[in-house]
């Protein structure tokens, strides 16, 4: 697998995850790619999260973080407060404000800066909430992530992270079955995957747990739709971390298949 080629990351990059169904795995991959060609990465939150089990953590103020991570080599997560009596997870840590992060990854600590920008509490799917998401103005990528195992199930707050959000922007109604549409076009919604994306980021739409082949399919029908909505995506990415899947769909291919039917 090689996620960060899939992306488009280069030398110098800040990454934010969106969604749902996979921003923490995909984090943990490009840390690990990173960290492979010799980049150094940073992993943090504009929101909360589980800290990453295989990576050393370091929690910092908006006054001490320089040298906090000056005297850490990297890869590294960073945060800025464990959170009490955490919902959900055994430990979880919270993040910071935008302008810190943006203030990370204009330094020169990192390479590459992976941000989780919301939150989606384990669910498959979702669109964002009010305040939602909080991306760093000088994010170079945004990923907005959903799950293949979303399609085809109903919508209800088991597998999705505000249903009504999706309501709104799909016209899908709680209770009815997901499809790969209704999944496309959140993903790339002005309301969804798009919402407070920096103009001059390249949004990249991330459809994860395409395990097997039929999963690979819908995965690829939620793509099709994506792309079709906007002219803002030039690819979206397909991956199986169980299955080592990695598989990019180019918005010129999905233009032509359009135009030839």
């Amino acid at each position: 697998m090689d996620l960060a080629a899939a992306l488009g990351l280069g030398s110098s990059a800040a990454v934010a995850f969106v969604g749902a169904g996979g921003k923490k795995t995909a984090m943990g991959q490009l840390t690990v790619e990173g960290t492979d060609q010799g980049y150094n990465v940073g992993y943090t939150t504009t929101t909360a999260m589980p800290p990453p089990p295989d990576l050393p953590l370091t929690l910092t103020g908006p006054d001490e973080w320089r040298a906090d991570l000056e005297s850490h080599d990297p890869p590294v997560a960073v945060a800025r407060e464990e959170v009490a009596d955490p919902a959900r997870v055994d430990r979880k840590v919270r993040g910071f404000e935008a302008s810190l992060v943006e203030e990370l990854s204009e330094a020169v600590l990192f390479d590459w800066l992976l941000v989780k920008a919301d939150g989606a509490r384990k669910r498959e799917f979702k669109a964002p909430g009010d305040g939602e998401p909080v991306v760093p103005s000088t994010a170079s990528h945004v990923v907005p992530v959903a799950s293949a195992a979303a399609v085809g199930e109903a919508l209800t707050t088991d597998v999705v992270h505000r249903p009504e959000r999706v309501e709104d922007i799909t016209g899908l109604r709680v209770g009815d079955t997901i499809t790969a549409a209704a999944v496309g076009t959140v993903l790339t919604h002005p309301e969804g995957g798009l919402r407070n994306a920096p103009a001059e980021a390249s949004v990249i739409p991330l459809v994860n747990k395409a395990d097997t082949e039929t999963q690979q399919h819908t995965a690829r029908d939620v793509l099709t739709h994506a792309l079709s909505q906007t002219e803002r995506c030039s690819r979206g990415v397909i991956t199986s971390f169980k299955s080592d899947v990695c598989e990019v769909v180019s918005a010129a291919d999905v233009q032509e298949g359009a135009t030839d039917d």
